[in-house]
């Protein structure tokens, strides 16, 4: 069974919001972002982008619980709103390592 594109679309269909806020949930955008920047390896990225998916996954689960989450129903799909948080920390962490290599 080969795998193509529309599939995939077709399979993530019910994560979209889930992928949405993940790419734009601030805390993994800020430690994303600032890690890569003081990364001095590639290899770190990695790293980083475990801990920017961690503290936004935990961050927003806190917020959550005491009726501030920006994040609600995203607990809904178990562990994918942790899993797409991390992909969008590393992501963010590999953005902010090549920005900083770009500027010197």
């Amino acid at each position: 069974m080969a795998l193509t594109w529309a599939k995939v679309l077709t399979d993530i269909e019910p994560f979209h919001g889930v992928i949405l806020y993940a790419f734009i949930d601030p805390v993994v955008v800020a430690i994303g972002l600032w890690m890569g920047w003081h990364a001095d390896q590639k290899g770190k990225l990695i790293l980083a982008g475990l801990l920017a998916g961690l503290a936004g996954t935990v961050t927003g689960f806190v917020a959550d619980l005491l009726g501030l989450g920006w994040f609600e129903g995203g607990f809904l799909f178990g562990g994918a709103h942790a899993f797409f948080r991390v992909l969008a920390g590393y992501l963010w962490a590999v953005a902010g390592y090549a920005a900083r290599k770009f500027k010197s």
